[in-house]
């Protein structure tokens, strides 16, 4: 018996938990097309909405253009408040990233 191939999301935490080495990259351009050219060979990309001028339609268009794709995206919100990190979270669910 074979077991079912694991999410991205889960491929990710199994090789840092196996101290494997993963390649990122840090989006800070609202580009939705950079975004798809690079998810398809990195394993994450963190989208920057603290040191880039990303909105919130810009980030959750950039997180949806890494479906279909072995990369999982990621966002740095712009400050530690809980209020920020709220609205990036619904945002991340409603673009069903967690596969």
């Amino acid at each position: 018996m074979t077991s079912a191939p694991l999410t991205p999301l889960n491929r990710l935490r199994k090789a840092w938990r196996d101290k494997r080495p993963t390649f990122g990259a840090i989006a800070t351009i609202p580009s939705i097309q950079t975004v798809q050219i690079m998810a398809q060979s990195l394993d994450w990309i963190i989208v920057d909405l603290e040191h880039g001028p990303i909105d919130l339609g810009s980030a959750h268009a950039m997180i949806v253009a890494t479906s279909g794709t072995p990369c999982v995206p990621m966002v740095r919100i712009a400050a530690n408040e809980p209020h920020l990190a709220k609205r990036r979270w619904t945002s991340a669910r409603s673009a069903s990233i967690f596969r």
